[in-house]
């Protein structure tokens, strides 16, 4: 019983700690947001309810900083967890209220969340001119949607419009001052726009010391000129009071406050040196843990441009067999049926279509090249005859019929050689075909 006790106890004892642990960051998170911080406070506030997830004052702050942020929807999420933790005297039932009684207000939510998913969309997929539209009309209608605003930023810079991203990052700056990555764009954008240097420089002039001009110097009255005699005893004696008294009662008190402000330096700059080492640290963790993330969002963005290229390709290549062909347009149809690449070709509504063009390709458009090299043989144009013979034996290269009919062809021309080989391959390609035949006794066996 004793040991149950003890065990009670040490168990209460554990969740106070939890309890004042919460509490620490919550009001860490607070202090945070009264000073516009809303990333770091939103950080703060997630700790907060990692090691209490009862704090509703914590949840209900946290909400109220994704409104603020432009991201309702987790707003909502928040506050509605909070009140089923807490339903009595809770805020997160009066700001639950005040949103549902925005006319029309979670439908202009939703479609703004629609719109940016479809700025993203449209970003990823090489239309960043229509992603720069739609952001700015969601900008317009939620001026403090941060990751909206973001996005657009990133994508003016990309674009190369820096000035334009610089004023987009200053207003998320101003909703959220310490927000990671707005440093970061705004970091490269001064780069850009040459602010980095003219801030440097103005930093240094604040900072340096100014060279006394000539205007400067106080100029003395002028006085009765006293004699030589009295003007060498005047400076000896001068000299020699001064030296006195500033032995005697100047020299240690000086001594005392410089060595007193000396120290109270020396330990605000080490406390200052402390501070500013241990920011560098962390915002120098951040950068890199941003930068590797923006590195692997780029790699993937670029793959999936590339596979997307290449589905668009092959898929406006079939498409315009399939116009062309419906159009009459056969050897235009035929050129680029050979273009295809089938290695490229692997999802599945490529296959499909390319099924389709191959059957009407390899059979109708087959039998209709055929048939335009023989009208051009009949017509007395042997070139076009042998061009259209070549085309469908390049689409069907062991079609008996269009083999014999070029043989025949250059053996009208007297290009004998040439000819003979097509007999042969066709004799011995295709030794059941009716051409093969006709192949024998063209070439006289």
């Amino acid at each position: 019983m004793r040991g149950m006790l003890l065990c009670r106890g040490q168990m209460r004892d554990y969740k106070d700690l939890l309890f004042r642990i919460s509490n620490a960051y919550y009001n860490l998170g607070l202090e945070k947001a009264k000073l516009s911080d809303l990333s770091g406070a939103a950080e703060l506030l997630k700790k907060s309810l990692h090691f209490n997830k009862y704090q509703t004052d914590a949840r209900n702050l946290l909400g109220l900083i994704y409104y603020e942020m432009g991201e309702v929807p987790e707003a909502l999420v928040q506050w509605v967890i909070s009140l089923n933790l807490d339903p009595e005297d809770n805020r997160a039932d009066h700001y639950l209220d005040e949103v549902q009684r925005k006319p029309g207000a979670l439908e202009r939510e939703t479609a703004a969340i629609r719109k940016f998913n479809q700025a993203l969309y449209h970003a990823q997929h090489g239309a960043e001119d229509l992603a720069m539209i739609g952001l700015n009309q969601i900008v317009r209608e939620k001026p403090d949607f941060i990751k909206a605003r973001l996005l657009l930023a990133l994508l003016y810079l990309d674009s190369g419009q820096n000035t334009k991203a610089g004023s987009v990052l200053m207003r998320v700056l101003k909703t959220d001052r310490n927000n990671s990555l707005a440093l970061i764009l705004m970091d490269e954008t001064k780069k850009r726009t040459g602010k980095a240097e003219v801030e440097k420089n103005r930093m240094k002039n604040a900072f340096s010391h100014r060279r006394m001009e000539d205007d400067d110097v106080i100029l003395p009255k002028a006085r009765r000129q006293a004699t030589p005699g009295q003007t060498v005893m005047y400076i000896i004696g001068g000299v020699a009071l001064s030296f006195l008294v500033f032995w005697l009662m100047i020299l240690p008190s000086v001594r005392r406050q410089y060595n007193i402000e000396a120290n109270e330096r020396i330990a605000q700059n080490s406390r200052e040196l402390n501070m500013v080492n241990a920011s560098y640290e962390e915002l120098s963790r951040q950068y890199a843990s941003v930068s590797s993330a923006y590195e692997d969002a780029a790699g993937r963005l670029r793959a999936f441009e590339e596979e997307n290229a290449a589905f668009t390709s092959m898929y406006r290549l079939l498409v315009s067999i399939n116009e062309d062909y419906a159009a009459g347009n056969v050897v235009q149809a035929a050129e680029s049926y050979l273009s295809i690449d089938r290695s490229m070709i692997t999802e599945e509504p490529l296959l499909g279509m390319l099924q389709d063009v191959d059957r009407y390709m390899l059979n109708e458009g087959f039998d209709a090249i055929v048939s335009m090299g023989t009208d051009s043989w009949n017509g007395g144009r042997l070139e076009d005859a042998e061009h259209y013979y070549d085309l469908a034996l390049s689409m069907k290269g062991d079609d008996p019929e269009a083999m014999y009919l070029k043989a025949r062809l250059l053996q009208s021309q007297d290009r004998i050689t040439e000819a003979n080989a097509i007999f042969d391959a066709i004799i011995g390609g295709h030794p059941e075909s009716p051409y093969a035949e006709r192949a024998m006794e063209a070439r006289g066996y």
